[in-house]
């Protein structure tokens, strides 16, 4: 039988385009773990070797991990393709003789399949590695499938031993992980300016990786991934706040498109399927994860696609204020301009142009964005509110750097805390006592006090045992005016916020004090019984 020569072209074009849909081999893959960075931390953080890796890559802002938003569920599924509910890992204490329950698959030994366990058995002689400085990350996946696992103590020595590595072993698939943004964060705080210098420190690191790289000749046949695990709030994470579990996610490589924002949403883990799939390897059935096909080169014609350009940062949080207060805009991106308004409306090209800090002292909606000549970024929202009818407040004790609420004024601000304890709102107390004093400002009629709570005890938050209000003439000799004890209706009513409140006749007062007392321990009945108990308060009502 004679094949037609126009049936051929035909056939040709056909397999070119197959060709052209599939992602360029690369010669190895190295993935870089940054522990406890958020989407918007990385935006506010000066990482120019990065920023260089995404105009030549692409950046996912909206990729989400996983529930609890603590390490060890993460890391597993970025390695493993799938969530918690499939590979098992539940804490940052889990090893296979601290289990809760099976894999839905495991090897021999137990393990889940990893990408490490992928790669072993779809090509045996690979050279696979894999460096940490956090030495539980190498109890979650089975390191007998890993050519070369190894701790190294410290963020700078990592990149240097991994480095030396690379060049001389040339391994298929190398993991790096640097912990320090997340020790920085649990000792100094998310979202403070030593957060982020701990991210521009990484960010140095990988500047020493690429340049290494380029120096012996093999990046231009490396894909470089960068994905972190979590975010968080105050000193800690854990909680379902979108500053915990939204992170950057960055793919650089060889059939890669090139200084793309990826807008569609992504999952942690489609990261080892999108890395099976570059190193030319079946992923297993097991995986629910999915290769991010967006990210690669077609030839499917496409819209001009957006660029990363790093949203705003606002010098001032949301909350409520008792005066006058300064806001300062800024943006790590080069060459961006903020816009911003005051009234909700979305800002743009025609509203007020950012050029040096001003002053707010009325309750206003701030919206601020940053544009370059062909892109804009994410929209910053700030909602201000300015407390009326009170002169000063304060609080006897400071709350848990954990749940810090939004400041003493945030108490008088009308907004009540949800039935999620991670709400901002929220200002709680671990075993001790909440006690607030305010100064009216001058002796006005008082008909009613009260505090909003949260009641949740499968969080070890509880009611207080009791609620008592004072008064003074003079703000520093105060006598109790009342005392208010939660009844059964209030300890039985449903899980969520919890108004405890005292009318009064015939009360003038100026300087008011109110204390609610923690009931220390969770009760004999719960299975909590012992553990310290928390009190949550949102806000303080007057009328």
């Amino acid at each position: 039988m004679k094949i037609s020569s126009s049936l051929i072209l035909v056939i040709l074009f056909i397999f070119s385009i197959t060709l052209s849909a599939q992602p360029s081999a690369a010669k190895r893959l190295i993935l870089i773990g940054i522990d406890g960075v958020s989407a918007e931390g990385f935006q506010y953080s000066n990482t120019p070797e990065i920023n260089k890796l995404i105009s030549q890559g692409v950046i996912s802002l909206k990729t989400r991990g996983v529930m609890p938003t603590v390490s060890a569920p993460n890391w597993a599924t970025i390695l493993s393709g799938a969530g918690p509910e499939q590979h098992g890992v539940t804490s940052n204490n889990w090893s296979l003789m601290n289990q809760g329950f099976d894999p839905t698959v495991k090897d021999a030994d137990g393990y889940f399949n990893s990408i490490f366990t992928t790669i072993r058995k779809q090509m045996p002689k690979a050279v696979t590695a894999m460096f940490y400085d956090w030495q539980w990350l190498g109890t979650y996946v089975n390191k007998k499938y890993i050519s070369k696992d190894q701790f190294v103590e410290g963020h700078v020595m990592i990149t240097s031993v991994a480095l030396n590595y690379i060049k001389k072993e040339n391994p298929l698939f190398t993991f790096i992980y640097y912990g320090h943004p997340d020790e920085t964060a649990h000792s100094k705080g998310f979202n403070t300016k030593e957060y982020y210098q701990s991210i521009n420190d990484i960010d140095t690191e990988i500047g020493k990786l690429v340049a290494g790289l380029q120096e012996a000749k093999m990046m231009q046949n490396t894909t470089l991934m960068i994905v972190s695990d979590h975010g968080g709030i105050g000193f800690g994470h854990g909680g379902e706040s979108m500053l915990e579990i939204e992170v950057p996610w960055i793919i650089s490589g060889p059939g890669i498109k090139k200084n793309v924002l990826l807008e569609t949403p992504n999952d942690l883990a489609n990261t080892a399927p999108t890395i099976a799939k570059i190193l030319g390897l079946k992923a297993p059935t097991e995986w629910i994860g999915k290769p991010v096909n967006e990210v690669f080169v077609s030839k499917t014609p496409m819209q001009k696609p957006n660029q990363y350009v790093p949203k705003p940062m606002c010098s001032l949080a949301d909350g409520a204020f008792q005066g006058p207060q300064q806001v300062e805009l800024s943006a790590t991106g080069l060459n961006a301009e903020i816009y911003f308004t005051l009234d909700g409306a979305i800002p743009g090209k025609s509203s007020k142009k950012y050029i040096s800090p001003f002053t707010i002292a009325t309750n206003c909606t701030l919206k601020a964005v940053s544009l370059s000549a062909a892109s804009s970024s994410q929209i910053i929202t700030r909602i201000y509110t300015f407390v009326q009818g009170i002169k000063t407040a304060s609080v006897t004790t400071e709350p848990s750097q954990k749940y810090p609420g939004t400041g003493v004024s945030g108490l008088f601000d009308g907004l009540i805390g949800s039935s999620n304890y991670t709400n901002k709102q929220w200002m709680g107390y671990e075993s001790g006592d909440f006690e607030v004093t305010f100064d009216l400002g001058e002796i006005k009629p008082v008909n009613a006090l009260g505090i909003d709570v949260l009641q949740l005890p499968s969080s070890l938050i509880f009611l207080p045992s009791s609620v008592e209000f004072y008064v003074s003439d003079d703000g520093i000799t105060f006598r109790l005016l009342s005392s208010y004890y939660p009844s059964e209706t209030d300890e039985t009513s449903p899980d969520g916020p919890v108004m405890l409140s005292k009318a009064f006749d015939n009360l003038r007062a100026q300087f008011i004090r109110i204390k609610a007392t923690n009931i220390g321990t969770c009760p004999p009945a719960l299975p909590c019984a012992g553990q310290k108990a928390w009190i949550f308060v949102s806000e303080v009502e007057i009328e």
